[in-house]
């Protein structure tokens, strides 16, 4: 006789295990970045469907990319396809694209090329990063608090992870340099003297531009930018 447990999981979902397995892990690639440290259940299913998946994902126009060497999977647009956009761009604020290429550089810093680790970095390590772009500000909880916000933003973006709840450190995820990639650094790197005058001009100013007055000035920094998860 069946096991109790395989025949409900079939009859009440009409799906075998293995058809919810794969249900799960399109469902989870289509919320965002799955990682193989939050879930090592599901990054093995992807690993074993992964040709199913990319199957499945290329019928409404969707690219799944499998990293297996820092161990990440994501969707991003397949510009070809001729179907209605699926993942949508989003332009950054000055703010937080300075952010993502603070975070892309400590990735370069510690993890030269050919070399994977885990890069940790702390709120102050982020703070000071960003104090010479940001406006000064009489009040200094409001400065926290901007770059507060600025990281929530990465962490839903999935560049960020929070390595303890209420706690202060975040792992550098090596996802962050196939959207920031080494080639648009080195653009970067030679626009980097305009944006730096302009943070001293907002500093010295004390000004403070919306995201919707900076919306635009990067608006190609991340290529397949997936907005808000």
């Amino acid at each position: 006789m069946e096991p109790v447990e395989e025949k409900l999981s079939v009859t009440e979902t009409g799906e075998s295990p293995q058809e919810q397995a794969f249900s799960r892990a399109a469902i989870m690639l289509l919320k965002g970045v799955v990682s193989r440290g939050q879930d090592e259940a599901l990054w093995q299913e992807i690993l074993n469907q992964k040709t199913s998946l990319q199957d499945y994902f290329h019928r409404i126009g969707l690219a799944m990319v499998v990293d297996e060497l820092d161990e990440f999977a994501w969707l991003k647009q397949a510009e070809d396809s001729g179907l209605p956009r699926l993942v949508p761009r989003y332009p950054l604020s000055y703010n937080l694209s300075m952010l993502l290429v603070q975070l892309r550089k400590m990735l370069g810093e510690h993890n030269p090329v050919g070399v994977s680790g885990r890069v940790i970095v702390r709120f102050d390590d982020m703070l000071r990063c960003m104090e010479p772009f940001l406006p000064v500000q009489a009040n200094e909880m409001k400065v926290r608090q901007t770059v507060e916000h600025l990281i929530r933003a990465a962490v839903r973006m999935g560049f960020l992870l929070r390595i303890k709840e209420g706690g202060e450190d975040y792992e550098v995820r090596p996802v962050l340099c196939h959207f920031v990639d080494a080639q648009w650094l080195d653009e970067f790197a030679r626009k980097l003297e305009e944006y730096e005058a302009l943070g001293r001009e907002r500093r010295r100013d004390g000004e403070s531009r919306t995201d919707a007055e900076e919306g635009g000035l990067m608006d190609e920094f991340v290529r397949n930018e997936k907005g808000s998860r």
